[in-house]
């Protein structure tokens, strides 16, 4: 004999939240719902959210822990010198295609 027994079949509050009860059919909990007393089956694919967290808002930053910059202090800088070097190259070759027609 088992040291912690499953419970018999029968209705059960529902684990998942969803309905009022759910059948336990002895060793696993199946499709079947109630609610009131109306019986059916609990329709497939619908994920369920944890309850207490919120879906609709940014999720806060963990408590110390540093946040990660995706650019450096550098950026800007490197931006206008690579703009600068850009526009260099640019005026060469039209002088150099200039020179040479």
């Amino acid at each position: 004999m088992a040291a912690n027994p499953e419970p018999d079949a029968a209705w059960h509050t529902d684990p998942f939240g969803r309905h009022e009860a759910r059948w336990w059919n002895g060793a696993k909990w199946t499709e079947k719902v109630r609610g009131g007393e109306q019986t059916g089956i609990d329709p497939p694919g619908i994920a369920v959210a944890p309850q207490g967290i919120p879906l609709n808002e940014p999720a806060s930053p963990i408590p110390g822990r540093r946040m990660i910059r995706l650019f450096g202090r550098r950026l800007p800088g490197a931006m206008l010198l690579s703009s600068v070097a850009l526009v260099a190259v640019i005026v060469l070759v039209i002088v150099v295609v200039a020179v040479l027609i």
